[in-house]
């Protein structure tokens, strides 16, 4: 109830179409939706009159007329008024559902990596998720931005950084594993973010969409110093 009542509150309307975007994260999409009730014409109600009490008048006595001849006048049956036409109430509402594309966990060298060597990891991520739609005649413009978390597998501690790493030079997400082995090394990327729609920008609610992925990694033995 709590969640419901904050996306209402969340939602953008200024007039129009009453727009929303939230997340699923049992499902990771990205969820717009739209409503907006017209109403229509209905016909006045009937007046009802309240009943007169009845009163007894006594009926006056017959009076005897010469017979005449009356001269009977038809006269045109009142035309009935059209029954007033009805327009329903219309419910207009439509929803846009986007799954966020797969990524990838990379790491180089791919193939022989050594212990004592670093290793270089990496995401095909980009750096922010950026869509622009129309729902209901609404311009809806939805970004989001990734949170990476990296854990190696070999008990270090987990690292978290702004951006996916990068293969060779770049430096920025790198690991030394200090024993030769077979290794799950595991990333997950949390997106979240804000949207925009009628002049407002509003946070996107609903709960971040996680994205895991991970690589086994054998690690051969790296290089050793002898001395004299």
């Amino acid at each position: 109830m709590f969640l419901m009542a904050a996306l209402i509150m969340a939602g953008s309307c200024n007039g129009g179409p009453c727009v929303n975007v939230y997340t699923d994260p049992t499902t990771n999409q990205i969820v717009i939706t739209a409503n907006q009730n017209m109403p229509g014409s209905a016909p006045k109600p009937k007046r009802i009159y309240p009943p007169r009490p009845y009163v007894y008048r006594p009926r006056p006595k017959p009076v005897w007329v010469p017979y005449a001849v009356k001269t009977v006048v038809h006269k045109a049956a009142p035309k009935k008024k059209p029954a007033p036409s009805l327009t329903a109430a219309v419910n207009l509402s439509d929803q846009i559902t986007k799954l966020l594309p797969g990524n990838h966990l990379l790491y180089q060298p791919g193939t022989d990596p050594l212990s004592g060597v670093p290793i270089y990891f990496w995401s095909d991520a980009s750096s922010i998720f950026h869509m622009v739609t129309s729902i209901l005649g609404i311009g809806v413009q939805v970004n989001l931005v990734p949170a990476f978390t990296w854990d190696f597998g070999d008990g270090s501690a987990s690292v978290t950084t702004s951006t996916a790493g990068g293969p060779y030079p770049n430096q920025t997400v790198t690991h030394t594993y200090k024993k030769s082995g077979y290794y799950s090394a595991n990333l997950t990327i949390s997106w979240a973010g804000t949207w925009a729609a009628q002049g407002s920008v509003l946070p996107v609610l609903g709960g971040a969409i996680v994205q895991n992925m991970s690589e086994q990694i054998n690690v051969g033995a790296g290089p050793t110093s002898l001395r004299n």
